[in-house]
């Protein structure tokens, strides 16, 4: 995988640090989340879609050790502690987020485990470093991870079938969007940022300029209609006003990172968002508040089987006729189960892969 290129293990870990969800949602598929020990986030592992797969444990997310500190700076005296046996994160995060330079990387390769990631939820800015090679390095999408992954932790054959799963699904659900003339418009804004704490809302561009990134799949897969086309200046994400919101008018609202932001740091700061569009003069005339098309968004940390639920939840949100209604209240505490006959992936076939893929290696 790059950038660390070819990593053979003596033996399979026993011990993991991940990354931000992304990582950890592979290695549950693989079923191998119970050797997770560290990460360097956990607020964006939004554990809760697990819930449905019968058979399924992860460990809590906030039981995991941080390897970094809240101002972004590396443990790096915790990690020589935990020790772990391989580090499922791209090495040049480190470097780019927390500070460490290319001795710091490669002394913690050297010393304690090797790194085996690679940072694809988005474009890479033009400073992003390039350890060890010094040379910029590709991107690769879900199902390539999952193969890469299970080929170093001896789980091929579950990949295998998780990726044919997983792309079956996909497939079933690209076919039946409908035409772009029937597509409603939406508008992604961050669950967490309004003009209460922030004085703005912000926007984001659903698509990204990298096909493979996967922070954002789910919007590119089922061909979101933006409403705020055109406005990015080439950019991410805009910063916009409740006139700004009025002049565009989005048919739907979708708030980006709502899952996440239902719990942090002990509030439900989705709800403020969205109670505080509900109870704005202006916000009461937005079509979406009058409509009450206003709808959780997933997390951009999503592997496999996070960005399956996602893709499924989106689906009903935005075309209920085609997909069937989400059944979900955007300010409820819990996401809402999907009855089995309106299920758009097979639960059980899913589980029954994760049930096999647990304890030891595949028989190859």
């Amino acid at each position: 995988m790059a950038p660390v290129g070819e990593l053979r293990l003596e033996s399979s870990p026993e011990t993991i640090v991940g990354g931000w969800g992304f990582e950890e949602d592979i290695l549950t598929a693989l079923g191998e989340a119970d050797k997770l020990i560290a990460a360097e986030g956990n607020q964006f592992w939004f554990t809760g879609f697990y819930d449905q797969l019968p058979g399924v444990d992860v460990p809590d997310p906030d039981s995991l050790e941080l390897v970094r500190t809240d101002d972004w700076s590396l443990r790096t005296e915790v990690l020589y502690e935990l020790d772990p046996d391989l580090f499922a994160t791209d090495p040049n995060r480190f470097i780019s987020y927390y500070g460490a330079d290319e001795g710091d990387i490669s002394e913690i390769n050297d010393s304690i485990g090797p790194f085996f990631g690679n940072a694809s939820r988005r474009k890479r800015g033009d400073d992003w470093p390039t350890w060890p090679g010094g040379e910029s390095y590709p991107y690769y999408d879900i199902p390539e991870f999952v193969s890469r992954y299970g080929a170093l932790l001896g789980k091929s054959e579950t990949a295998a079938a998780i990726n044919t799963l997983y792309e079956q699904a996909l497939q079933e659900m690209r076919s039946r969007v409908p035409p772009v003339s029937d597509r409603p418009t939406v508008g992604l804004l961050n669950a967490q940022i309004n003009p209460g704490n922030e004085g703005f809302f912000r926007a984001y561009n659903p698509r990204t300029e990298i096909d493979k990134a996967y922070g954002k799949k789910q919007y590119r897969d089922l061909g979101v209609v933006d409403a705020f086309e055109g406005e990015y200046g080439g950019q991410s994400g805009i910063q916009v006003d409740y006139e700004a919101l009025l002049d565009i008018d989005p048919d739907v609202l979708v708030f980006h990172f709502g899952i996440n932001y239902r719990d942090w740091n002990g509030e439900d700061a989705l709800r403020k968002t969205v109670e505080g569009m509900r109870d704005s003069s202006l916000g009461q005339e937005l079509t979406a508040v009058q409509e009450d098309e206003l709808y959780v968004g997933g997390s951009a940390y999503q592997g496999p089987i996070i960005n399956l639920f996602q893709t499924e939840m989106l689906g009903k949100q935005l075309y209920p006729d085609e997909f069937g209604e989400w059944p979900g209240e955007i300010t409820a505490g819990e996401l809402p189960a999907i009855p089995e006959g309106e299920q758009l992936f097979d639960r059980d076939e899913l589980a029954d892969i994760l049930a096999e893929s647990s304890g030891g290696t595949d028989s190859q």
